[in-house]
């Protein structure tokens, strides 16, 4: 299972179904079969089916055994992440002040450094909760960048990009 995974914009709509983020939070957990997600969640069968098959075909889960029972071969399914990432934003502003301007493009250049950095530790170890691996990659990766010292004094100058936009609020 990787860390993250960035979407494309069929899977960042299937990602911001409720229901499928019940399913994939469920799949980051644990492997599961169709048929114990459906007990779980009260869902009917065919219904999760379909669902399923549409995060398997984005790539957002997989297939990871299959276990024969009588006559029927039962798949077990996990998420392919443990985070997702759209490639772009659905409601993408930009600031129409200078200032506001640049400290927006500093703050997302260092959000794109900490998901570049989570993204390089790639797959979760084996034997390693999935969840607790993900939040220390994403605290450990946050700490690197921002003690940086190049980070840091981009941090500065959003600070002052910020105090100048405040000002001209006041006045």
């Amino acid at each position: 299972m990787k860390l993250v995974k960035f979407l494309d914009q069929k899977g960042t709509i299937l990602v911001l179904d409720p229901l499928n983020q019940t399913l994939l939070k469920n799949l980051v957990v644990s492997e599961a079969s169709i048929s114990e997600l459906a007990a779980k969640l009260n869902l009917p069968t065919l219904k999760l089916w379909r669902r399923m098959q549409k995060l398997l075909k984005a790539n957002l889960i997989e297939i990871v055994r299959t276990e024969k029972v009588g006559n029927i071969e039962k798949k077990f399914f996990r998420a392919t992440a443990t985070g997702y990432i759209p490639q772009h934003q659905f409601l993408e502003f930009k600031p129409k002040d200078a200032n506001l301007q640049e400290a927006f493009r500093i703050y997302t250049e260092i959000q794109n450094k900490i998901a570049l950095k989570i993204s390089a530790l790639g797959e979760v170890p084996n034997g390693v909760d999935p969840i607790d691996f993900a939040l220390y990659a994403s605290i450990q990766s946050f700490a690197q960048i921002c003690t940086d010292s190049t980070t840091r004094a981009e941090i500065t100058k959003m600070q002052e990009n910020l105090g100048d936009f405040k000002k001209k609020l006041i006045a």
